[in-house]
């Protein structure tokens, strides 16, 4: 396809977007939110300042229950509901005319707080503490490990973290007294989920709410829940009858937006002596937080990890039990690659581990293992509809010179530096339409997508959709499309998206979607409204449930480990992705090598920890490390193109990819660079600390160590 110019891009560059805090409306009151000091306890009586706070019970908030297969039903309960489960939550709201006011009633507050024992259940719906649970199977995995030559076991875990867009969260609610219609505008990716959400915490019609999206600085998944601040912000403008906003700061963000991971993978692999995979017995556990989330439930992390694991590999027999625990702990929710990144990092672990074992190269290890052909569906039910797997390999070593550089690396190694090479080959699930979210026990989300096509008697051509750009650059790519389907000027085409007045409703943006579902019912809308010739008063809606399709990639990355300060450095990347038909080259690019640099500072830097007494430690950014432009090489890109047989254009998506490949590569590029001193790595992050610790345990004699060692 033809490109456009940098586009939206280049006006955001300069300074020409406008976000929720550009937003200015007469009269607007800024919130503030009283949050617990504690990590468990019960909320009694509240005062305030000049009575200006409101609690759960003042606003008369109803709770939301994520429902499924295998869910516990606990309700997620805005400001708490008389209780508090996390440090952070917020429980109480206070307002002012300007922020710096509202921070001193929160100072002011007094809520009356009863310590509740550590022991003592955050849900009585789940008494144990499990708040989903299931087992993945397919084949015959006890005789599979019976017939394998070997059985190597390992223990693998993904630090809690948290996405961290540049933009931080926030809402403004404005009630129209003439409409009675209250407009929401929030930072989000999940619009009609939003409406849907507050409707039913207000118990209000979703007639009388409007909600609308203004620039999104980035959401990587953080900005797909519906928060207890969104609703209590609604309540309160309502109730005041005035305009409210609410703007996040930095250390709420880190405390009280949501976080990721937290998982630890158990396996147990069988192969041969030549290397093949026979079967694989897993065990997978998440800690999800104090609630399960909304909408998408304690199933996320856990269940999809679980899918995905071994995804790539033509594995005759995966099982695979995987739980949700909850924790007095900020709730666990949707991240960049979320799940896949866990079971990517376990299984590439995993992989580097028999090769070392049976003294294969890694490379020829995954040749032996990898899916060899589409269409294939793997014993859990996993339906790869399209990819080449043998050749992303083949690709990736040629790109990279691979056997050129394992001869560096035995050069530098000789010179006594600690260099190591990590390969990753994986797949992800994109698109996820309704039955997929339900075999994964998740009811609460639509799953299909909508597009209108619309020519007003002015001769613009309106394209407006379910989703809501997030910085993925939407509006380009559907305006190209547009453009290239109609045979128009792109000028002539408005997209417009983030408006559920305006925009037909749908599932929102997360999974790539924006490729998948949205790009579908794009494509189908425009191809009908094409048919009529343009004709002002044309207006074509469609609605695509898409099939999930599976776009694959392989990834090399290069470390040196400093053998005083164990700080590894990233010196190269190379990615290879088949993302199927790409539809605009500029943002692919963007997204795989932006996913990179995220999947590079989950990998080395980022971790949240929580001290016994459930005190959050890394509130800050001087304790929650982030990456910097200096950690993030150039990416090397390649393309592979297998067009999906269940889109219309073939594309298939990719904006995890370059998350879920480091989650692999840089993983086991660390690992292999201190491979010769005898260091297991098996948690991340993978630190300074963490290095230096494994290596001590190596010289020791000591196995590797375990979370909290």
């Amino acid at each position: 396809m033809a490109r456009l110019d940098a586009g939206t891009a280049a006006r955001l560059a300069r300074g020409g977007g406008r976000y929720l805090a550009d937003l200015r409306v007469p009269g607007c009151l800024e919130a503030a939110f009283v949050r617990s000091p504690l990590p468990h306890a019960r909320v009694g009586a509240a005062r305030f300042h000049d009575g200006r706070g409101l609690t759960a019970a003042d606003l008369g908030l109803h709770p939301l229950v994520a429902t499924g297969p295998g869910l516990a039903g606990a309700p997620w309960i805005p400001l708490g509901g008389g209780r508090a489960r996390y440090v952070g939550e917020p429980l109480a709201v206070v307002w002012a005319a300007d922020r710096y006011q509202a921070e001193d009633l929160v100072d002011a507050a007094q809520l009356e707080l009863e310590p509740l024992p550590p022991d003592e259940p955050l849900h009585s719906q789940a008494p144990t503490g499990v708040l989903f649970e299931t087992t993945l199977e397919g084949g015959d995995v006890d005789a599979a490990l019976r017939a394998a030559d070997l059985v190597l076991e390992g223990r693998f875990h993904c630090a809690r973290q948290t996405p961290f867009p540049l933009e931080t969260r926030g809402v403004l609610a404005h009630p129209d007294p003439g409409t009675g219609v209250l407009t929401v505008w929030t930072s989000t990716q999940i619009p009609d989920l939003v409406r849907a959400g507050l409707a039913r915490c207000l118990g209000l019609p979703e007639a009388r709410l409007r909600v609308r999206v203004p620039q999104v600085g980035g959401g990587f998944g953080v900005k797909a829940h519906l928060f207890a601040e969104e609703v209590a912000v609604a309540a309160l403008a309502l109730r005041l009858g005035q305009p409210v906003r609410w703007i996040e700061d930095r250390q709420e963000h880190l405390a009280a937006s949501a976080h990721a991971h937290d998982a630890v993978v158990r396996l147990r692999v069988g192969v041969t002596r030549e290397g093949r995979i026979l079967g694989v017995d897993a065990d997978l556990t998440a800690d999800v937080g104090a609630y399960s989330i909304w909408p998408f439930s304690a199933s996320l992390e856990p269940m999809t990890a679980a899918s995905s694991l071994f995804g790539a590999y033509a594995v005759g027999a995966l099982r695979c039990r995987t739980r949700a625990r909850s924790s007095a702990r900020c709730p666990v929710g949707a991240q960049r690659g979320v799940g896949v990144t866990v079971g990517v990092h376990a299984t590439e672990r995993m992989v580097d581990r028999i090769a070392r074992r049976l003294s294969i190269d890694p490379l020829e290890l995954r040749r032996r293992n990898a899916v060899p052909a589409c269409p294939w569906t793997s014993p859990i039910g996993r339906a790869l509809d399209s990819g080449d797997y043998p050749r992303l390999l083949a690709t990736l070593a040629a790109a990279a010179g691979y056997d050129a550089l394992r001869a560096e690396q035995h050069r530098a190694r000789a010179a006594g530096r600690l260099l190591g090479v990590g390969l990753a080959l994986f797949n992800e699930h994109s698109g996820t339409g309704t039955q997929d979210y339900r075999r994964r026990g998740i009811d609460t989300i639509p799953g299909w997508d909508q597009s209108r096509v619309r020519v007003p008697a002015d001769g613009r051509i309106e394209v407006a959709t379910s989703a809501a750009d997030a910085g993925q650059g939407h509006a380009d790519t559907y305006r190209l499309l547009a453009a290239e389907v109609l045979g128009v000027a792109p000028e002539r085409v408005e997209v417009v998206e983030g408006d559920t007045d305006r925009c037909p409703p749908g599932t929102g943006t997360f999974t790539s979607r924006g490729a998948v579902g949205v790009l579908e019912s794009l494509v189908q809308a425009l191809r009908a409204a094409a048919a009529t010739d343009l004709a002002p008063g044309t207006d074509i809606v469609r609605r695509a449930d898409a099939e999930q399709v599976y776009p694959s990639g392989a990834h090399l990355a290069v470390v040196e480990v400093d053998p005083v300060g164990w700080r590894p450095r990233v010196l190269r990347y190379v990615a290879v992705e088949d993302c199927g038909t790409i539809i605009h080259p500029e943002v692919v690019a963007g997204q795989v090598r932006g996913g990179v640099a995220m999947g590079i500072g989950n990998v080395l830097l980022e971790e949240h920890a929580y001290d016994a007494d459930g005190q959050i430690q890394t509130a800050t950014l001087l304790d929650y490390l982030v990456p910097l432009a200096t950690d993030i090489p150039e990416v090397e890109l390649h393309h592979l193109t297998s067009p999906s047989p269940r889109t219309t254009l073939g594309s298939k998506g990719v904006g995890e990819a370059g998350t879920i490949g480091a989650f692999g590569a840089v993983a086991n590029a660390v690992a292999d660079a201190v491979a010769p001193l005898g260091a297991e790595l098996d948690t991340l992050p993978y630190s300074p600390q963490r290095i230096f610790a494994a290596v001590e345990r190596a010289r020791a004699g000591l196995p590797p160590a375990r979370p909290g060692q």
